[in-house]
């Protein structure tokens, strides 16, 4: 992670005056949000650093989704010295985490997740070739990147070549998707509804049952039996997806979080 004022240094060139600087509440295990205040009207803007090329593809497939109407942030691309960042007005609402551990009911839960189900139909229909020659335009590089990030080469390496063969499948199943919709990446508003889907490092193309595999494996963990998710979505889509893939992936990438978590929690003990 970056010193502190680094961060506060790359931040002011944006926004002249910002204070508050500090990292989310709720965040991934890279560490490399940030939201500070601005310092002429108090409006929060989130920061995410990483390399050029990562920021740069977000704020691409941001536009593309949000020309879908997927709600998304309205990313923007910035660069300070040899620091890139992307930077979005912070979204009003509360992560589905959150609103799940405050107690949302199952009835709430299973609400959110019908309007996953359109919001993904609709990632269907986008047209991936406009970022198909990007680094970080396939879901198996942003694994990689990520995966080493947060603990080594090893794992990324590792890992990347696992969701290679959980995405193979012929050219029609793919797909500009977010592979990473779970509920700390879905932002509910004030009315109840999905506000924004985040984290855009995690969307790329990706094999429509991968993508689908990746979401119901969050899903299985808060509600148990995913055949009624994909049941709902064949009926909404009219779409046909493989339930025995989508199992399969949904099995594999609940252990691998589980692995990789135990693995980051080691790293980070090592270097106290």
């Amino acid at each position: 992670m970056q010193k502190q004022f680094d961060i506060d240094t790359a931040v002011k060139t944006l926004h002249i005056g910002a204070c508050e600087i500090s990292m989310p509440k709720i965040r991934g295990a890279q560490n490399n949000v940030f939201i500070s205040k601005s310092g002429i009207d108090g409006s929060e803007y989130v920061y995410k650093f990483n390399s050029a090329e990562m920021v740069l593809k977000n704020e691409l497939v941001a536009q593309m989704l949000d020309a879908r109407n997927i709600p998304v942030p309205r990313v923007v691309a910035h660069s300070a010295g040899h620091q890139w960042f992307e930077v979005y007005p912070k979204i009003p609402g509360r992560t589905l985490y959150e609103c799940i551990g405050d107690g949302m009911t199952p009835d709430d839960i299973d609400g959110v997740y019908a309007d996953i189900l359109d919001l993904f139909a609709q990632m269907s229909k986008i047209d991936w070739r406009p970022i198909y020659k990007m680094q970080y335009s396939q879901t198996h590089d942003v694994v990689k990147a990520n995966v080493t990030g947060v603990n080594n080469k090893f794992m990324g390496k590792l890992y990347s070549e696992a969701v290679k063969l959980m995405n193979r499948g012929s050219n029609e199943t793919y797909g500009l998707y977010h592979c990473g919709i779970t509920p700390k990446n879905v932002i509910i508003g004030h009315d109840g509804h999905i506000a924004a889907l985040v984290d855009m490092d995690e969307v790329a193309i990706a094999n429509k049952n991968y993508a689908f595999g990746m979401m119901a494996a969050k899903y299985q963990q808060l509600r148990g039996n995913i055949n009624t998710l994909i049941d709902s979505y064949e009926f909404v889509s009219g779409q046909i997806l493989d339930k025995k893939r989508i199992h399969t992936i949904s099995n594999i990438t609940n252990f691998g979080k589980r692995l990789m978590w135990l693995m980051g929690r080691r790293k980070q003990i090592h270097q106290r």
